[in-house]
């Protein structure tokens, strides 16, 4: 797994709520254990989210 470490202080908190919080903490225990998604299939996924994204707007 690659090392994301921040370069850059971070100046100013910001509030998460719980729920942010709690799916946020979930995405990092599934990468932690190795649930993760290649990049070039992420891609692949991206133009369907923009379109069912785009149809619930419609609405």
């Amino acid at each position: 797994m690659i090392d994301l470490k921040l370069e850059t202080l971070v100046s100013k908190e910001i509030e998460v709520d719980t729920e942010t919080l709690a799916a946020i903490d979930n995405g990092t225990r599934a990468a932690d254990e190795g649930r993760t998604v290649p990049l070039d299939e992420v891609r692949k996924m991206i133009p369907k989210w923009i379109s069912e994204f785009e149809s619930q707007n419609r609405r």
